[in-house]
C-alpha cells in the first residue's frame, strides 16, 4: 500500500519574490521529501522567499529544522526568507523554540511581498 502525501507546495512568483504555499503536515516524513524541493528553490537565489504556512496543520521539530536549514541556505545568499503565519500556535511554537527572533514574520502574502511603508526607493531624493 502506497501511502499518500500529507502535505502540499505549491510555488509562485509575486512581485520579486518566490513564493510557497506549504499546506498539511510538516513532520519527518514531508520534510525529508520537501527539502529536495526546497534546497532547489535557494539555489535559484530568490531576492526573497516567501514561505506561506498559513494552510499547514502540524508542524514538529523537523518542519522547524527545514524552516532553520532554508534560512541558513538564503543567509548565506544574501536572500531574505518572510513565513506567513496565521496560526497561534505555531508561533507559540517559535516562541517557546526561542526561533521567533530568528524569522521575519507577516500575516498575509501581499503584506510580505510590498516593500516596507516608509522606505524610499534608492532614487528618490537623488540630487542631479
Amino acid at each position: 500500500m502506497v501511502q499518500q502525501p500529507t502535505y502540499g507546495l505549491r510555488e509562485r512568483r509575486l512581485s520579486d519574490s518566490t513564493v510557497i504555499e506549504l499546506s498539511g503536515e510538516l513532520d519527518l516524513l514531508a520534510t525529508t521529501e520537501l527539502v529536495t524541493s526546497l534546497d532547489a528553490v535557494c539555489a535559484t537565489q530568490p531576492r526573497q522567499l516567501v514561505l506561506d504556512l498559513r494552510k499547514v496543520t502540524f508542524l514538529d521539530c523537523s518542519g522547524l529544522s527545514m524552516l532553520c536549514r532554508i534560512r541558513n541556505r538564503l543567509r548565506g545568499q544574501r536572500s531574505r526568507l518572510l513565513l506567513v503565519l496565521d496560526d497561534p500556535r505555531h508561533r507559540r511554537l517559535l516562541r517557546l523554540t526561542r526561533l521567533s527572533d530568528a524569522f521575519d514574520i507577516a500575516t498575509d502574502v501581499n503584506s510580505a511581498v510590498e516593500p516596507p511603508r516608509g522606505r524610499a526607493d534608492s532614487s528618490e531624493g537623488d540630487i542631479a
